[in-house]
């Protein structure tokens, strides 16, 4: 791209963005507006129909939970391979002198 031509292109780029802004901002708006208060109908319907095992639930949640913390909190796993391979290994030399 010519960079003789960019201020060009921009300069004719400008009306179609304003058009686009001051034509979408309100459409984004409503849009807003309106999810936000379908979603706050739908959690009052939720909230109006209690289920009747809400204490299994909360069970069911509570065990899910301890599991997720235990799994975080656990020690890491040690890695089998790396100890193996230090089997291998021959045990270090106390002097390097005296070994020639």
């Amino acid at each position: 791209m010519d960079p003789v031509m960019l201020p060009s292109i921009l300069h004719a780029l400008i009306p179609i963005f304003s058009v686009l802004a001051v034509f979408g901002c309100p459409v984004g708006i409503i849009w807003v507006v309106k999810n936000h208060q379908y979603r706050m109908k739908e959690l009052e319907l939720e909230s109006r129909r209690a289920p009747p095992d809400v204490e299994n639930r909360l069970a069911s949640l509570e065990a899910r939970l301890g599991a997720i913390e235990t799994a975080l909190s656990a020690p890491a796993p040690r890695n089998a391979l790396a100890d193996r391979a230090s089997l291998i290994e021959p045990p270090p030399v106390a002097d390097p002198v005296r070994q020639r």
